[in-house]
This record gives structure tokens, C-alpha cells and sequence, in this order.
């Protein structure tokens, strides 16, 4: 029998809305897919959430989704024309990109962003649920970094907003792997992927880690008078 993925024997509850079926018929396959993705994303909330950070976001894709920014992109679109899956870049932060369900409620909250984008820290945001038993960052840190100062905990809670968890681990581990702790090696990494992408060859991604190594230990020994 050939090779083929199977469901799991575990289901969840995702609420979409009555009419969903009707709005979804003439999109592509990847919109579809995001699109119940992203009510997934919404239905995952202790507390209802109104909007999604896209970066936060895209921890709920396939991997394939993640990882080529062009297509995702293309499928953005699209559901941003069909009116189904609205996109608002914060214009005080053009980081950040945010996704707002095509519902009554959701294209209000949009029209307001528009004409007041300091609204958008009053709408609950929805996190990405963490992976069973995936460590927390806070402790990842004290046990490869060192002690964490609340200082140092304002800065992995802020970079916890813009990057995946996954992210920050691997980058994480990458800076560990290169005896570079220090969480602006990790940044660098983390900075490197959101503009790049984050799979890369291995061999572009060997000559990146290596150049923020000789960056790091070039600062630490200007620092350090070495």
C-alpha cells in the first residue's frame, strides 16, 4: 500500500462561519487552507480574539506555506480581494502585519485601524497555541545563556512577539552550537531569516551563522580589549 498520510484519531472543534462554504468556493486550494487555518488559529483562544499577527500566524501553516514567502504572499492577496481574510500593516511598525477574519465585526475593526492605527492595541490578539512540552524561552535561557535579569526578560518577551517560538529556539541552539551566547547573536539570526527567509540552502545558511560568529567574537574582543 502506497505511502499516505493519515488522519489522527484526536479532533478538535474549529467554529467557522455558517455561510463558510458559500464564501470559500472559488478560491485557490492554498487560500482555503490558510483561510481554516486562520479560523483554527481563532477557535484555539481561552479568550476570543479579534486579529492575528501574521508572523505569529504562520506557526499554524504547513511548512511549505512557511517557508516560501512569495506564495503565502500570493495567497494573501487573494483572500485580502475575495474580502475574506483582511490584511493591515501597521504603518507605526510596517513589521508587523496584521489579519483580521472577513466578518461584519472584523471589517469594522479594519475601517477603524485604517483611520486610527493606534487602535490596534485594544483588539485582543490571538497567540499560536505552544507545542505540548516545548520549552519555555525563559528557561532555555537561564540554561544556556545565564541568569535572567527582568531586563533580559523584557527583551525575550518583546522578541516573542515579532518571532515564531520555534525560531528562538533554533536560533537559540544555533548560537549555543557556535559558543555565541548572546541574545544579540540570536536577534542577528532571527533578523536574517525574517528578511531571507527562514530555510535557506545549507550553505547559505553555514556562510550567515559564520559571518555573525566572526561579527560577535570581533566585538567581544573590541569589548574586552583582547
Amino acid at each position: 500500500m502506497e505511502n499516505k498520510a493519515e488522519f489522527s484519531e484526536k479532533s478538535l472543534q474549529v467554529e467557522l462561519p455558517v455561510n463558510f462554504l458559500d464564501c470559500v468556493q472559488s478560491l485557490s486550494a492554498d487560500a482555503l487552507l490558510v483561510l481554516i487555518a486562520y479560523f483554527q488559529l481563532l477557535s484555539e483562544q481561552e479568550q476570543p480574539g479579534e486579529l492575528a499577527l501574521l508572523f505569529d500566524f504562520k506557526t499554524s501553516l504547513p511548512i511549505q506555506l512557511q517557508q516560501d514567502e512569495v506564495r503565502l504572499q500570493r495567497v494573501l492577496e487573494e483572500l485580502h480581494r475575495a474580502g475574506l481574510l483582511l490584511s493591515w500593516q501597521d504603518p507605526n511598525n510596517p513589521q508587523k502585519t496584521y489579519l483580521i477574519p472577513g466578518t461584519p465585526a472584523g471589517v469594522d475593526i479594519y475601517c477603524k485601524l485604517n483611520g486610527n492605527p493606534d487602535l490596534v492595541c485594544g483588539y485582543q490578539l490571538a497567540k499560536a497555541m505552544p507545542a505540548p512540552d516545548r520549552p519555555n524561552i525563559f528557561k532555555l535561557y537561564e540554561d544556556n545563556f545565564g541568569a535572567l535579569t527582568p531586563m533580559m526578560a523584557e527583551t525575550l518577551k518583546a522578541d516573542a512577539q515579532i518571532y515564531p517560538a520555534d525560531w528562538i529556539e533554533d536560533a537559540m541552539q544555533e548560537a549555543v552550537e557556535y559558543n555565541a551566547r548572546n541574545w544579540k547573536y540570536v536577534q542577528a539570526i532571527l533578523r536574517n531569516w525574517q528578511a531571507k527567509g527562514r530555510k535557506r540552502t545549507n550553505e547559505e545558511g553555514k556562510r550567515d551563522l559564520d559571518q555573525f560568529r566572526k561579527l560577535y567574537l570581533e566585538q567581544k574582543r573590541d569589548h574586552t580589549g583582547g
